[in-house]
């Protein structure tokens, strides 16, 4: 087949060839300078951006590679941020695959909780807003707390939680509302359902509980997770197969997430890409799934290889601490042989500095776990919470 990918990154989730072998099928890219030494020789065409961050620039570098190395079978791109640019390619090309409108399913999140709604699952109540007039509107007729997010974003990025009694315009303050939804805050233990579709069912999925929130990792909070095998589990993963049904996603991995309120679940949001932080690495390690490899290898009309057993017995969990933006760090304890269940660590050295820029990466700590059980991961979280010692400094001091 003949490929293009569409690629921002340069760790090893961009090794791509293996996952695809690059003499049995001619792999174009348009990519970043960093990734340039990891395509090797063995690119068709190779289009180098200094960021994909402008669409009309990939497209116009995606239109090179069609003259030098088309027509494409395919148009691959795994960040959420490059999967809206991914189809508008397509579209451009006229290249099999998602087109741009089922693409905003899992990009704009009143389109993706207006599908949802329509398939008669409940999600909470919300409305496109662009000013915070709107915002207080809404906000007086849920009666309750209501969160404010970009219609696009990811990571709670710009999330704001307005509760009752405080002032939205104080809230909102320096946020440009244009391309922003309101809805209702409902409460509940929030759980992500990460997995994989192939010819429009799911073939492999995993329900997880979240210790924390995403929203409470960009305020400074820990977040962890923590795989579940119980029937509340399966209630979870049932509900979110429903949802897939509903935005009728075919082929690719998903990361979708569920409020588990006192009336039920309740959809949150999804993402047809990978789940970010700690997941790709836990279900790699604890049960054999390579997701950014089995989505590739969808793309282009292979079968998955890498789906474990439909019952696994064995639980996996992940704890990420922010970085102290600002701070320097001095020292740190590793973890391992120290802690129950923990298999994996990844720590910053000392000297290293927190701008804030990290993400999921340059953290303060990134755990990993796998035991016969969910308690004994939330357990292994506390106790490293209680026992990982280290030494900050602000900058400059």
């Amino acid at each position: 087949m003949r490929l293009l990918i569409l690629n921002r990154h340069s760790d090893s989730f961009a090794e791509y060839d293996r996952y695809i072998d690059h003499q049995e099928h001619e792999v174009s890219y348009v990519t970043v300078p960093e990734h340039v030494p990891m395509t090797g020789r063995s690119s068709r065409h190779l289009e180098v951006l200094s960021s994909l961050s402008d669409e009309q620039q990939v497209l116009r570098a995606a239109e090179r590679c069609h003259r030098e190395a088309g027509p494409f079978d395919a148009v691959f791109a795994q960040s959420e941020f490059d999967l809206l640019t991914a189809a508008a390619v397509r579209e451009q090309l006229s290249v099999p695959g998602p087109g741009v409108q089922a693409t905003r399913l899992f990009r704009d999140k009143p389109r993706m909780k207006e599908a949802v709604a329509e398939a008669g699952l409940r999600v909470p109540r919300f409305v496109s807003v662009t000013s915070v007039a709107q915002v207080v509107e809404f906000a007086r007729t849920c009666g309750g707390a209501v969160v404010a997010k970009p219609r696009a974003g990811a990571a709670s990025g710009g999330v704001v939680v307005i509760e009752p009694g405080t002032d939205p315009a104080a809230a909102l303050a320096g946020l440009d509302l244009a391309e922003y939804e309101a809805e209702e805050h409902v409460s509940g233990p929030i759980w992500h359902v990460d997995g994989l579709r192939h010819r429009g069912r799911t073939c492999f999925q995993l329900s997880s509980q979240y210790i924390g929130t995403c929203f409470g990792f960009t305020r400074g909070e820990p977040l962890a997770s923590v795989v579940r095998l119980d029937e509340k589990a399966d209630l979870i993963g049932e509900f979110a197969g429903l949802c897939l049904d509903a935005l009728d996603l075919r082929d690719g991995p998903f990361h979708l997430e569920v409020i588990d309120s006192a009336d039920g679940p309740v959809f949150l949001e999804v993402g047809a890409r990978v789940g970010g932080g700690e997941i790709p690495f836990v279900l790699h390690d604890v049960y054999g799934v390579d997701l950014v490899g089995d989505w590739l290898r969808v793309v282009i009309a292979q079968a998955p290889r890498t789906l474990p057993p439909r019952t696994p017995r064995e639980h996996a969990g992940f704890l990420m601490l922010p970085e102290p933006e600002g701070m320097t760090l001095v020292s740190r304890e590793s973890l391992l042989e120290r802690v129950e269940c923990l298999y994996s660590e990844v720590l910053p050295e000392p000297g290293h500095r927190f701008d804030g820029a990290g993400g999921y990466e340059e953290l303060l700590g990134r755990f990993r776990y796998r035991a016969p059980s969910a308690k004994h991961i939330t357990d292994a979280v506390v106790e490293t919470l209680q026992t990982y010692r280290y030494v900050l400094t602000e900058e400059g001091r």
